[in-house]
């Protein structure tokens, strides 16, 4: 267990990371009991008994130490904090999965998990220069539902690719020759692959024979969708498609 002395404010070389609020630290303590190195509270938190209950009956060692959470969360308001393991992970083969090319925003990242736990994709593959998975804010955004997914990263799509061939890869992008999404006919196991923030996908993709260009039809008072908004609704359209 890690001592509370030691505990910093996060950084990425860390080997451990941080749930901030009490959802995203039940999400981690009933999904993934074995990462968590212990649960910090405040005496503030008004739902202590119910927690404490969870806790024990998961051997989840907890205590309330305000000024540890003031010192690591900063300005967050935070009344339950949780301190994991961060982990690795292998993408199943035979599944769905979500392909993500050098996402920056932490903020689109988790909404994006959350997301994919809603629509039954469990497996999340992070191309190139992808933000920090392990990072709180990404961890809040997520609700911890990033305990209820596989990830993994890759230098570049053929590396991706090469892994799981049998995969049809379905490509979000603004392209004249992309067929629309309520059109496009699926084929099992896919993966639905969306690009960065501001400069969507790349070349690879466009000259890949194998992928379809999918694009989802807006009006023009818009340039673009945002990521977790796009994402969504490829993801619930696919779901639907069965």
């Amino acid at each position: 267990m890690i001592d509370l002395e030691k505990l910093k404010t996060y950084k990425k070389d860390m080997e451990y990371s941080y749930t901030f609020g009490p959802f995203p630290t039940m999400e981690l303590v009933l999904s993934r009991p074995e990462l968590v190195e212990r649960v910090i509270m405040s005496e503030n938190f008004t739902e202590k008994e119910k927690f404490e209950k969870i806790f024990k009956e998961n051997n989840i060692f907890f205590s309330y130490e305000d000024k540890t959470i003031k010192r690591i969360g900063k300005r967050e308001n935070i009344y339950v904090l949780g301190v994991f393991k961060k982990f690795n992970c292998k993408l199943d083969k035979d599944k769905n999965h979500l392909v993500l090319d050098n996402i920056r925003d932490m903020g689109n990242l988790g909404t994006i998990i959350r997301a994919m736990t809603a629509f039954d994709i469990e497996n999340l593959a992070l191309i190139g220069n992808t933000c920090d998975i392990f990072n709180p804010k990404v961890v809040r955004g997520s609700m911890g539902a990033l305990f209820k997914i596989k990830f993994k990263f890759y230098e570049d799509y053929r590396e991706y690719k090469e892994e799981f061939p049998e995969n049809k890869g379905y490509a979000f992008m603004l392209d004249d020759t992309a067929e629309r999404l309520h059109n496009i006919e699926i084929q099992k196991p896919y993966s639905l692959i969306f690009g960065n923030e501001g400069s969507g996908l790349g070349e690879d993709y466009e000259k890949d024979g194998d992928i379809q260009k999918v694009i989802i039809e807006q009006s023009e008072k818009v340039d673009s969708l945002n990521l977790s908004i796009a994402s969504s609704i490829g993801m619930y359209e696919f779901k639907m498609k069965g």
